[in-house]
């Protein structure tokens, strides 16, 4: 038998439309056979026209390098012999594929049809939780030492080692999932389906037993788990360190990387007290406090103590899985006994493995469909959660997971053959026989009002990242009818005409009446939403031109709405409420009838069961906007500047938490820590505490300063003759910044942070510093103008040497970057919120309403607790050193603007003019 054998492709171009007069410039081909990456053939081809300057800047080719290479007819006929007898591979296939062909056939060539498989689909399937499916973020992921990226040569070396990689761990996957993977598979386009059928035939003839590491079930192949139970019998280790001395020994025992910190002891007496006690606590725990473990060691004893589960929330799920990953594991080394930690989430965050199994038996060709299932097949073999949060989903799949997500039993859990095996019961079980369950704040609060009883029976809990505790509730309570949304829960409904969910009621139940009464309201409901969002759209259009939020009721307390609109609203409700008690008919019949249903029907009935929970939210909200007094909402429309109807948002947000949060979550519970680095407003908790409900008998307030040394290793710099940032236009300020941001990265070899509070501003800045030719030796990088999502893009700034990068929102906080890999930070300007911000408008519009100072008691504090996040990211170790530059002169000219001087740690404060103070930038790194 012949060997196999692939030749992974990679082509240079000047752009990137191959139907245009776009031409190659570099080819290379590498080859792989028996499981080894082989010889390479590169070359650079002259394309007769100009590379574009961003071609050269990526790929490093230049016209001297391009002007005596050969033409692509030239060499056409040696590509031509190193395809034949070969499987096509390359990183995005389709690209270098089209290229190629269309080259060939211009040089008198046909290549025929070939075999091809692509390296990009196959990580998408073969390593599901990846967060980039670019070479080079794969390279970097794999250690493939890719040195010369957007290099044909250099690229086509790494996607062969990349393609050995991915074929491994797919010959070493489970029959029976091999075997769902060749079925499913069959309408890719790749020669994905045949490999898959060849593997599964030699592994039939192999027969091998299956890991013992894995279970089958049902033709399906999924990671074994099992429920830890705590431990309470080491009374000797149960009791807490609560001496220095105590705690000392512990650190020594436990050795690196634990070390102890100033103020962390304190705090964990600090946190142990106030459970002993019952009482609540706020504790500011400076950057390098070391809050994680302040807080964690208390907790497992109070936990082991009590034996009952202490309770930990914080604000992300990413910041949930660093606490759950990075944390426990520290606390299990420095305690010397078993740490038993749950991560929970909420219920649709886990696989439904019924329905999942269901769904594999359509036939759907969509492509993302047949991907999503592919990967979820390998990720059953990998997770013992069942959380969709571990998979990177494409949008696409991203709809698909709705079908399958866990939305609890519609008919009995007997009925669900997945049962012993169900994911979600799982994760509860692992909960309740947890010392820690580890949650984000979403989750806590739902389980608290929404009655549904997640989380085990607690009655201690710490709440990390407490300053965004409040907008969570808030959150919670606040909600958006899209127009995208309506129209895809109208089409998933569909009708009776068209396969969809209308026309699976009918084959469940033929000669139910409300199948027609359903139909004729579902029909009706979308001309009523069409009517409704043109109506919204003319609101928008009566507005300013280009304005992209206009406020509808402000505060639905006093406010009315618009009387057509209203009605128009109210007409969307009574088709919604209509369709859904058509719904809840069919499916009351189906319950009955559940004896008697064959398992594809039950698994459609639970999928129909979720699908009517979705449409009763969307009903509920549309209630509350539209009859509702209380809790007040202020309700806007959003859409882009086209106000295209596709884009229209309704948007409800809640405008109080406070008196929801003190009486119904804080006053049940015995006793709650709350913390973060950012908590207090000129070093007082007033606006915090005010904002979660709470009253100052009722806590123990601390604040436990930074143990760095901002004295020494931090400058604060005002500069004293830039624009005033209000009365510049923004062209003329932009250009000013970018020319000073310029001159402090020469001095700072870039490691700059520059923090906006505008995507607009941001961009002009971006443009204008690409512009400069002195900073041709920088990389600059944008949010929302570079690809890739802030965690990318701060791993990108890290991997250069000479870096700097714009950022607005989420940058100002969250994000890490210690070392030397970050010396400088920018803060362009203060960051209140936007005054046209209809959210922002509401809130203060409230509160003069209510008398108060609406500046001194809204504006101010929220953006000082902003602005100390924002110069948090400089100083994250205490080697660190870094300077801050404030651009914003009313941070010196203002009484306001000593609050935001005041709140941050005390460095010293130099004010000046750009001469002067970019000495002072030399100096101070030249000291360090």
């Amino acid at each position: 038998m012949k060997k196999k054998r692939y030749i992974v492709v990679d082509l240079e171009t000047t752009g990137n439309q191959a139907s245009r007069e776009d031409r190659i410039i570099q080819f290379a081909a590498c080859f792989v056979e028996s499981g080894k990456r082989l010889e390479t053939y590169s070359t650079f081809l002259n394309p007769e026209k100009p590379i574009p300057a961003f071609i050269q800047e990526l790929t490093g080719i230049s016209p001297k390098d391009v002007k005596n290479a050969p033409l692509f007819e030239d060499v056409a006929p040696i590509i031509a012999s190193l395809l034949e007898d070969t499987i096509f591979v390359a990183h995005n296939v389709s690209f270098d594929w089209t290229f190629l062909e269309r080259e060939m056939t211009r040089a008198g060539i046909s290549l025929g049809k070939m075999k091809k498989l692509d390296t990009v689909e196959l990580a998408r399937i073969m390593y599901p939780g990846i967060d980039s499916y670019k070479l080079q973020d794969l390279s970097d992921e794999f250690g493939l030492g890719h040195d010369k990226p957007h290099r044909a040569d250099s690229d086509a070396e790494v996607t062969a080692d990349l393609l050995l990689l991915l074929l491994d761990k797919l010959e070493n996957l489970p029959l029976p999932i091999i075997r769902q993977m060749a079925t499913i598979s069959g309408s890719l386009k790749s020669y994905l389906p045949e490999l898959l059928f060849e593997i599964e035939m030699k592994k039939e003839r192999e027969n091998k037993p299956l890991d013992p590491a894995f279970t089958e079930h049902r033709g399906l192949v999924i990671r074994k788990k099992e429920v830890k139970k705590p431990t309470y019998s080491r009374a000797d280790l149960l009791e807490f360190p609560e001496t220095d001395e105590a705690k000392m020994a512990l650190f020594k025992k436990a050795g690196a990387p634990l070390y102890a910190r100033s103020g962390q002891f304190e705090m964990m007496n600090l946190v142990f007290q106030a459970m002993k006690s019952g009482k609540h606590a706020l504790i500011e725990a400076g950057t390098g406090i070391g809050k994680s473990l302040g807080y964690f060691l208390p907790a497992i004893y109070q936990a082991k103590q009590a034996e009952l589960p202490v309770v930990i929330s914080t604000y992300t799920n990413l910041l949930q899985a660093q606490l759950f990953e990075k944390d426990v594991p520290l606390l299990t080394k420095l305690t010397g006994f078993e740490v038993k930690a749950s991560l929970l989430k909420g219920r649709d965050h886990y696989l439904n493995l019924f329905k999942f199994e269901q769904l594999l038996q359509e036939v759907d060709p969509q492509y993302d469909v047949v991907v999503t299932k592919l990967k979820l097949l390998v990720w059953l073999t990998e997770t013992t959660t069942g959380d969709i949060d571990e998979v990177n989903l494409s949008s696409g799949g991203e709809l698909f997971w709705n079908r399958m997500k866990h939305t609890g039993w519609f008919l009995s859990e007997k009925h669900d053959p997945w049962l012993a095996h169900d994911f979600y019961k799982f994760n509860i079980e692992q909960a309740r026989n947890a010392d820690l369950v580890i949650v984000n704040h979403a989750l806590l609060l739902s389980d608290h009002f929404s009655g549904r009883q997640t989380l085990p029976k607690y009655a201690f809990l710490v709440i990390d990242e407490a300053h965004h505790f409040a907008d969570s509730a808030r959150t919670q309570g606040s909600f958006i009818l899209s127009y995208r949304k309506l129209k895809y829960y109208l089409n998933q409904l569909g009708s009776l005409e068209k396969y969809s969910l209308l026309t699976r009621l009918a084959m469940a139940f033929p000669e139910a009446d409300s199948l027609y009464d359903l139909d004729i309201a579902a029909m009706k409901l979308g001309e009523a939403v069409e009517e409704f969002f043109t109506l919204l759209k003319m609101q928008l259009n009566y507005a300013r031109k280009n304005l992209q939020e206009v406020v509808l009721v402000e505060n639905s307390e006093k406010d009315a709405w618009n009387d057509a609109i209203y009605y128009a609203a109210e007409k969307v409700l009574r088709l919604l409420q209509e369709s859904e008690k058509n719904m809840e008919t069919l499916l009351a019949q189906g319950k009955r009838e559940e004896n008697e249903l064959g398992e594809a029907e039950s698994a459609f009935l639970e999928e129909m069961y979720a699908f009517l929970l979705d449409w009763k939210n969307i009903v509920k909200q549309l209630e509350q906007m539209l009859h509702k007094k209380s809790p007040i909402l202020t309700i806007y429309l959003q859409a882009d500047k086209n106000h295209s109807i596709s884009s229209i948002r309704l948007k409800a947000v809640l405008m109080e938490v406070e008196p929801t949060l003190g009486k119904e979550f804080f006053a049940k519970k015995e006793s709650v820590i709350m913390t973060s680095a950012t908590l207090t407003v000129n070093g007082k908790f007033d606006y915090l505490r005010k904002s979660l409900g709470l009253e100052k008998e009722q806590l123990v307030e601390k604040r436990i300063p930074s143990p760095f040394d901002y004295k020494e290793n931090a400058r604060v710099m005002i500069p004293d003759d830039m624009p005033p940032i209000k009365d510049t236009p923004i062209e003329r300020y932009t250009a000013e910044l970018a020319k000073y941001i310029r001159h402090i990265a020469v001095k700072t070899n870039g490691r700059m942070l520059v923090l906006f509070t505008a995507s607009e501003m941001l961009q002009k800045t971006y443009y204008h510093m690409k512009n400069e030719k002195s900073l041709e030796e920088y990389v600059v990088l944008a949010q929302g103008v570079s690809a890739g999502s802030a965690a990318r893009l701060t791993k990108q700034f890290q991997m250069f040497d000479k870096a700097i990068l714009l950022g607005t929102t989420s940058f100002w906080e969250g994000i890490d970057i210690p070392g030397e890999d970050l010396s400088c930070l920018v803060i362009v300007r203060l960051p209140f919120a936007p005054m046209d911000d209809p959210y922002t408008k509401a809130q203060i519009a409230l509160r003069k309403e209510r008398g108060e100072n609406a500046f001194q008691t809204y504006s101010l504090p929220e953006a000082v607790l902003r602005f100390k996040q924002g110069f948090g990211r400089l100083i994250r170790r205490e080697s660190d050193r870094g300077i801050v530059f404030v651009f914003d002169n009313r941070v010196d000219t203002t009484r306001f603007g000593k609050t935001f001087l005041e709140s941050i740690p005390s460095a010293p404060i130099l004010k000046g003019n750009q001469a002067d103070l970019l000495e002072e930038v030399s100096e101070f790194f030249k000291e360090g």
